[in-house]
């Protein structure tokens, strides 16, 4: 909990526009009941088409109640379930191999690992969604264990939570079900008839929300259409240009259909994104994307925990226990959802679900490597192990604490605070706030700043950022440097401020910049 919550409104750096986005509807949600686009308690929330589900928007409305608006209370909720995610795979890892060093050894590894403490703390929706899967698949292996039906339908329904606040939870939970079921066969034999309808039911329950949430209401596909493998340009220029390429070395139309289609080259683009969520830059060396989650020069988890991770495979692939082969089947399944897509790959929010695995798999390593050693030999592993991730830790801390603030903190907005403060003391002063879009799509953090008042903002139309438009005073223009590139839309006034990119040239009009930590310049705020 420390490690999530301390210093959480100031680090990581800046504010993403997908958590000002969250809090900025959590707070419409909390003073008018409707969504920024005048829904009203809304199962998605749409930003720029994406149709986020909207469970993360609700969480964020108690702490902004009594918090306030801001970074904090909007980071808190992922924070405390990045917490709780800790004991959660401590429970699971009891059910499964009923070793507490275990349970505590994989506990241990996620309240430390890098993927979870830069998730909880970025108010990402995934870790809260990955406490539930991880929670209701628990009560679910109980079930198994206990042959009672009251724990399927508690797993079920657990694990059904997940889907409101992510996508990928809504096909990889149900695969998660069945397969599980599947594979446990000869214990579902040994169930009575009653009890087998009864684990049934619990999976058509997941699988019915599931459909229910995707094709049933507004909204359910609309991520999906923006990134699924199918749309994408990239492979369609391969499969174009192999086949010119056949037609230039007078290859036969048959053998060319044959050997470049659309299921060879779709297959080819699943199975490279499958295996990039399996390599050890994204792993251990680098990261993943988007790469406002990235901390620099380091992994998701750490290098120390290779050598356990394959004993641990290896140890669990020996094991007669069915139940210790769990682990392996969920991390098999946990890319294919994140597979499906090609919008930043590898994605570590879409593959939040195998890291947990991967560290339930270390420490089975680790321990099943104690059983195999003499006192005296681990005691010595011990030794190494426990300097190694000592130093694998405090590299973490020192590189997201320190080095993250100032390496390419422009992709978390860092100084768009500083810059929305000088405009929000002069906002009465001035009849127009022209706003360059350079920055992106920037008006949720706009709204967040300005804690504008929801319900102007839906009466005015909810106009987002739209070049030429605006809500209140702002006016958001397409060039970068507005003072200078003069938009003839721009409504005559008689006081106006500008929002330059740091970057424009210079000129005599009366200005203050706005700078990073690290030096470089990000706005520049003009007097007109």
């Amino acid at each position: 909990l420390f490690l999530r919550v301390y210093n959480l409104s100031s680090i990581p750096l800046g504010f993403h526009i997908d958590e000002a986005s969250l809090s900025y509807n959590g707070y419409s949600l909390l003073e008018t009941y409707k969504d920024e686009n005048n829904n009203k308690l809304p199962l998605y929330i749409d930003m720029f088409g994406d149709q986020r589900p909207s469970g993360y928007h609700y969480l964020t409305i108690l702490p902004i109640k009594f918090l306030g608006l801001n970074e904090f209370a909007t980071r808190l909720p992922g924070a405390l379930f990045g917490s709780l995610s800790v004991l959660s795979i401590f429970f699971l890892a009891q059910v499964l191999f009923k070793r507490r060093l275990i349970s505590l050894i994989s506990a241990f590894l996620i309240s430390i690992a890098p993927w979870s403490v830069v998730l909880s703390r970025a108010s990402a929706e995934t870790i809260v969604a990955l406490f539930f899967i991880i929670t209701g698949y628990t009560f679910f292996i109980v079930g198994f264990k206990k042959k009672k039906v009251v724990y399927f339908f508690a797993g079920a329904i657990i694990a059904t939570l997940s889907f409101f606040f992510y996508h990928s939870p809504r096909v990889f939970v149900p695969l998660l079900f069945i397969s599980s079921i599947f594979y446990l066969y000869s214990v579902w034999k040994s169930f009575k008839v009653n009890k087998k309808a009864y684990l049934i039911l619990s999976f058509i329950l997941l699988s019915l929300v599931s459909f229910a949430l995707v094709f049933l209401i507004t909204g359910g596909i609309g991520r999906f259409t923006q990134v699924n493998i199918f749309k994408d340009p990239h492979v369609k220029l391969v499969m174009e240009e192999q086949i010119r390429e056949d037609g230039t070395m007078k290859v036969s139309v048959s053998a060319t259909r044959f050997f470049h289609n659309k299921v060879i080259n779709y297959s080819l683009g699943l199975i490279s994104n499958y295996f990039e969520y399996f390599s050890g830059s994204f792993l251990f060396i680098q990261g993943g994307l988007p790469v406002w989650y990235k901390v620099p020069s380091m992994g998701l988890i750490y290098l120390v925990e290779l050598p356990f991770i394959l004993l641990g495979v290896f140890y669990l692939l020996s094991s007669k226990d069915k139940y210790h082969k769990l682990p392996l089947i969920w991390l098999i399944l946990s890319p294919i959802t994140a597979s499906i897509t090609v919008d930043d790959i590898p994605n570590i929010q879409r593959a939040i679900v195998m890291f947990p695995m991967i560290e339930l798999i270390a420490a089975y390593g680790f321990v099943s490597l104690k059983d195999n050693l003499s006192n005296n030999k681990y005691k010595i592993v011990i030794g190494v192990f426990a300097v190694l991730i000592a130093f694998n830790f405090l590299y973490f801390l020192h590189q997201y604490f320190i080095q993250s603030q100032i390496h390419r903190n422009w992709y978390r907005y860092e100084g768009f605070s500083e810059m929305m403060s000088i405009v929000k003391k002069d906002y009465s002063n001035f009849d127009k706030i022209v706003v360059s879009k350079s920055f992106g799509g920037i008006y949720p953090l706009v709204l967040f700043y300005m804690q504008y008042n929801p319900d102007t903002y839906q009466k005015e139309g909810s106009p987002k950022d739209k070049p030429a438009s605006g809500f209140g005073k702002f006016f958001f223009a397409s060039s970068a440097c507005p003072s200078i590139d003069r938009d003839p839309k721009v409504p005559k006034v008689n006081k106006i401020i500008f929002i330059d990119n740091g970057t424009c040239p210079s000129s005599n009009q009366k200005h203050t910049y706005v700078t990073r930590k690290d030096g470089a310049k990000a706005f520049r705020i003009v007097y007109e």
